[in-house]
């Protein structure tokens, strides 16, 4: 008689548990369990992502001047905003192609302000388009239209579109009109908040000695530009630094103590002195040498080397020339080419300083017709008994110094000189700084309280000071210049560092120097070119195939593992 088991086994209606059978639903159930607990181990890992990046914020940034997040001065200004502050975004949903990813990135860093904002920003989107009311108030913040030139049904058309910012804090509106490119928008915003949230520095720059005028200052919205002779008016208590550009003409006895009992209250100064005056000479000359725009060089007597020198720098009455430098060719206004061929004028490479924010980002400067820079007295040697020196700019090996008259003609070749070195241009310091006019005790070597009234023989605090032996260098005639030599804008680049250095408020200095650098693919040959564009076109779809065949390929052999 048959036993039960065996019925089972002869009918086919009960395996047994170790049949093959069984042992390949057991697998198929864990690999299907396994499944399941990816799936929804997968879904809890993305909603778990979702709810830490609602608290937590982070960017990659691959740009070499971490263009696409924000600065540390930026989080700052934002982070330490001492009331609620509205931004109102005017953006146009139907922007043309070029303005769309000023758009994106506008909105990703209104995103990342509120963010760092600690809640304090908060930003709205409005489309004006069609909708009177949301126009009529984006006019009043003078939020303004775009006009761009589209191509529409095979013929241009003029567009008018909105990318606008309005600032609304404690009542008062302020506005990016229209936000064109992405370059410059975060310092163009962070300057913005803090102009509205915090009090600006106060420059005085100096008059009524023949100084270069630097209209382009008054423009810069970061800090608050006046003037000031220290000969004739004493220096307010609520200007932060002072800017001593280019004077032609001598100061006198009591514009020189004004200044010096300004920087015995601890604060800086910028001083940009020619040793030697360069300027056209006046009727007389041939018409053919007018042509060429001949210049003389002279003696420059300011007055400040008897201040100067009391602090240890020292203005040469000098010109320092260096050899040819081409840094062309540049692109015309009229489409032509031409060699930018500046003889003269010396061409130094900053050095790198991360202790110094004055020549931050700043890899290149042209000083035209410059006077060297010595240093004397308590900085001989370039090692100050206290504070910190730096060299800002220093001459090549090949330069020379030419002294007494100087006669400079484009048409006409500069004899080189014999002895040849490397000349320092610019310096700055930071530390304590002894008064230029002691007390007679003081020079007598006695110890004694300063008097009531006086200055003090110390400065309260350390003092910030530049000194460059040049005022062309930042100069609007040579600004100007950098439309086709971009060159010349590192001088105005560097005074603008100065200015927050010297002030000790050097919060958007790394903002203003953000650019977007170009990093184009060096390519020698066509074969080279036509080789990389192949590879873009066919290359990466070619490998994505490839990866699945190979992946197909792997699967088809595991399973094919599994039958019996």
């Amino acid at each position: 008689m048959a036993t039960e088991q065996e019925t089972g086994e002869a009918g086919g209606t009960a395996p047994r548990p170790d049949s093959p059978e069984k042992k390949m639903g057991r697998k198929k159930l864990l690999s299907a369990s396994n499944a399941s607990a990816y799936v929804l181990l997968a879904i809890g890992a993305v909603v778990l992502i979702n709810l830490i990046s609602t608290r937590v914020f982070g960017r990659l940034d691959l740009t070499e001047s971490h263009v696409y997040t924000l600065a540390p001065g930026s989080k700052a200004i934002v982070g330490n905003l001492p009331d609620y502050l509205t931004v109102k975004a005017y953006i146009s949903k139907e922007l043309p192609p070029e303005l769309q990813s000023v758009s994106r990135y506008t909105r990703d860093l209104l995103d990342e302000y509120r963010t760092y904002s600690k809640g304090k920003l908060r930003f709205e989107v409005y489309d004006p388009t069609g909708d009177k009311k949301v126009e009529d108030e984006a006019g009043q913040c003078k939020v303004q239209k775009l006009q761009v030139q589209v191509m529409r049904s095979q013929k241009f058309e003029v567009g008018s579109y909105y990318l606008g910012l309005c600032f609304q804090y404690q009542g008062k509106d302020e506005a990016i009109p229209q936000a064109t490119q992405v370059e410059g928008m975060e310092y163009r915003v962070s300057s913005l908040l803090k102009r509205m949230t915090q009090k600006k520095q106060k420059i005085a720059a100096t008059n009524g000695h023949g100084e270069t005028e630097l209209q382009y200052l008054k423009h810069i919205e970061e800090f608050e530009v006046t003037s000031v002779n220290p000969s004739s008016a004493p220096i307010p208590d609520d200007v932060d630094a002072l800017l001593v550009a280019g004077p032609k003409q001598p100061f006198d006895d009591k514009g020189r103590r004004e200044i010096d009992a300004f920087l015995m209250k601890g604060k800086g100064a910028i001083f940009m002195v020619d040793g030697m005056a360069m300027q056209a000479p006046r009727g007389g000359m041939p018409p053919e040498m007018q042509a060429a725009q001949p210049k003389i060089g002279q003696p420059n007597d300011t007055g400040l080397n008897e201040l100067l020198e009391k602090y240890g720098f020292k203005i040469g009455q000098d010109f320092i020339l260096d050899q040819p430098r081409v840094p062309g060719p540049i692109d015309m206004p009229d489409g032509r080419k031409m060699l930018a061929n500046v003889p003269v004028y010396v061409a130094v490479k900053v050095p790198e300083d991360k202790d110094l924010s004055v020549i931050e980002r700043v890899g290149a400067l042209v000083f035209p017709f410059a006077s060297s820079v010595e240093l004397v007295g308590p900085l001989a040697g370039g090692k100050p008994q206290a504070g910190k020196l730096w060299t800002v700019a220093k001459t090549t090996a090949t330069a020379w110094k030419h002294t007494g008259m100087f006669f400079f003609s484009p048409t006409v070749k500069i004899e080189e000189g014999k002895e040849k070195g490397a000349y320092g241009l610019a310096y700055a310091y930071e530390g304590p700084l002894k008064t230029a006019f002691p007390s007679p005790a003081a020079q007598a070597g006695m110890s004694a309280p300063d008097a009531a009234g006086t200055p003090p023989s110390e400065s309260k605090k350390p003092v910030r000071l530049l000194v460059v032996g040049d005022s062309d260098f930042a100069s609007e005639e040579y600004l100007q210049l950098s439309r086709y030599v971009p060159i010349y804008q590192e001088g105005a680049q560097m005074l603008f560092n100065a200015i927050g250095w010297t002030t000790a408020d050097e919060t958007l200095t790394p903002v203003r120097t953000k650019t977007l650098t170009a990093r184009p693919i060096q390519i020698e040959s066509r074969g080279t070119a036509l080789a990389l564009q192949v590879l873009n076109i066919a290359g990466v779809p070619a490998a994505f195939v490839v990866f699945g065949v190979v992946r197909w390929r792997l699967r088809r052999a595991r399973r094919q593992g599994l039958k019996l």
